[in-house]
């Protein structure tokens, strides 16, 4: 029995297939963010961004079907994160699906210039209905981000729960649409916001911690819930979004520190940017109207689907 136990550990040690894969180089992951990973990257999150469909949980996905590596046990060989700690190829990628979103938020800021624009001088010059507007923001940015902090490691970044929160998220919007009255807007709803409104859509947005929910969904409907119309309800998620997605990634980009210049190509990385922005720009542009006309019946339609022939194509071994 000894020697067979000898043998067998001799074998695991040489098998090539059991034995741990080699830590890559710092040149070795850059490469593997080839012009067309950005490009297609760059277009499933600027449409995404701001549609109910989770942008993060299509990240994911767009990931499986380019064979993006993603071993949670394999390091970049030789480079560490703000805090000394190394970097393995699964937080590689799942940090990119945070940082590109970047591009989204530019788009709104471009979208939404004028109102940015009042904001800033409202503040300036001590308008209350701005302070109003910038507290509320605050007030409903405040929960999901103290709970992303808290639970950040604990967060499954995999097919299988993007695709039930997929399910899940198309079956919530058919229950709203038929218990969430549809309300006809009424002055600027945004600047006259309850703080109770606010935390309101704020505990909402904790749900879409999990990828596949969609932060869009779960604000645009909890706004909905709170009071607001689909137009207001619509245009405040934007904001909040801005909000979020901003202190996200810039705290990806300062926990990783130095290894951010390391491990991410410049150019590669700017491309997929430039048409992140350029894509949640166009989709911005055209969601509030889409919503205002067609309800968000499609895209519950849509999730579902999404969700079922995920769970399909994992049950018969495509993915």
């Amino acid at each position: 029995m000894r020697h067979c136990l000898l043998l067998l550990l001799c074998w695991t040690g040489l098998h090539p297939q059991l034995t741990k894969a080699a830590d890559p180089s710092p040149a070795e992951v850059r490469g593997y963010f080839t012009t067309e990973r950005a490009i297609i990257t760059g277009i499933v999150e600027g449409t995404t961004e701001y549609l109910p469909v989770s942008s993060t949980g299509h990240m994911i996905i767009s990931d499986e079907l380019l064979h993006v590596p993603k071993n949670s046990e394999v390091f970049v060989e030789g480079v560490l994160d703000r805090k000394g700690r190394r970097i393995s190829l699964e937080r590689v990628a799942d940090d990119y699906i945070v940082i590109i979103q970047l591009g989204a938020i530019l788009a709104v800021v471009v979208a939404f210039a004028a109102r940015f624009k009042k904001l800033l001088v409202g503040a300036i010059n001590s308008e209350p209905q701005a302070f109003k507007m910038i507290g509320a923001i605050v007030l409903a940015f405040i929960p999901a981000a103290f709970l992303g902090l808290l639970i950040k490691d604990w967060i499954p970044f995999n097919v299988t729960s993007v695709a039930i929160a997929l399910i899940l998220g198309g079956i919530l919007i058919f229950i709203a649409e038929k218990l969430l009255p549809a309300l006809n807007a009424k002055g600027d709803e945004l600047e006259d916001m309850r703080p109770s409104q606010a935390i309101g859509v704020g505990l909402c947005q904790c749900v879409a911690l999990i990828p596949g929910t969609s932060r869009s969904l779960v604000t645009i409907l909890g706004g909905r819930w709170v009071g607001l119309s689909t137009a207001a309800a619509t245009e405040f998620s934007f904001f909040v979004g801005f909000a979020i997605l901003t202190a996200a990634s810039v705290y990806k980009m300062v926990s990783l520190g130095s290894a951010l210049t390391q491990i991410y190509p410049i150019g590669n990385a700017s491309i997929g940017l430039l048409i992140a922005a350029v894509t949640a720009f166009i989709s911005v542009k055209w969601l509030v109207g889409f919503i205002l006309r067609r309800g968000m019946g499609p895209f519950a339609w849509y999730r579902i689907a999404l969700g079922s022939a995920i769970l399909a194509a994992k049950a018969l071994g495509a993915l």
